[in-house]
């Protein structure tokens, strides 16, 4: 929010960017441009009718120094919300989205419940347009909001990039991720290294007892075909005998 002094300065800067670009202002048309950019932070309002000086080969106008604000344009753009609208509509995902791009999904919905997803997508572009130009023209800056959806891992992925992004203080979003896992003591890591050894020893105790049974159906083929070899060796030595 400009203070009075930045406000000022701004109808100054306002002025002196028309005389440049080779035409003059009315003193009410400067006055109102700078209400309309009250909104945003001096040094971004600067920079930009700096850009327009450099830019722009006409009239200057709001909405070429709303264009090159970098507050004003960070809003998603149009084909940007419309896939994450999209991926709001699956109830595992978790979104992180703005109040305009919920709005716009709600008028497309009803056509895309009828299968029309082509007519759905022009609904929703055409709505979020119309959202997207008030937020502007207000000076209304993104406030991000949190859909939850019910895949846990994929929650705690989508709000930890959004907090890397800016978009969302980690205290706001903190209730909603897991707790972090505390470090185990040397009883919790000992009584850790138990229950895998006893896992180890269930997950190969059926390997082990089929190993035993093959070793020992193995053995009695064995002494049983060494039993058959005598049982035949018998008569033969009977016969040599005679």
């Amino acid at each position: 929010m400009l203070t009075a002094h930045e406000s000022e300065q701004v109808v100054e800067l306002v002025y002196a960017t028309a005389e440049v670009l080779g035409h003059e202002l009315r003193p009410a048309a400067a006055v109102l441009m700078a209400d309309d950019l009250v909104g945003y932070p001096f040094e971004e309002i600067r920079r930009a009718l700096a850009r327009c000086r450099a830019e722009l080969h006409g009239k200057l106008t709001l909405a070429a120094i709303i264009d090159r604000l970098p507050s004003a344009n960070a809003h998603l753009l149009p084909n940007e919300a419309w896939a994450l609208a999209l991926r709001s509509l699956d109830e595992q995902e978790t979104v992180v989205w703005t109040p305009q791009i919920a709005r716009a999904l709600g008028v497309a919905k009803p056509v895309l419940s009828g299968g029309d997803q082509v007519g759905g997508r022009m609904a929703f572009l055409a709505a979020y347009e119309r959202e997207l130009e008030a937020a502007k023209a207000e000076g209304r800056q993104p406030q991000w909001q949190v859909s939850l959806g019910h895949d846990q891992q994929r929650r705690t992925m989508v709000l930890n990039e959004a907090v890397s992004a800016g978009k969302l203080p980690a205290p706001k979003v903190a209730h909603l991720l897991p707790p972090p896992e505390k470090p185990l003591t040397q009883e919790g890591q000992r009584q850790r290294k138990r229950m895998v050894s006893q896992l180890r020893e269930i997950i190969n105790k059926p390997a082990d007892a089929h190993a035993q049974a093959s070793r020992e159906a193995r053995e009695q083929e064995e002494a049983r075909r060494r039993e058959l070899l005598a049982q035949a060796g018998a008569p033969l030595a009977a016969m040599g005998g005679r």
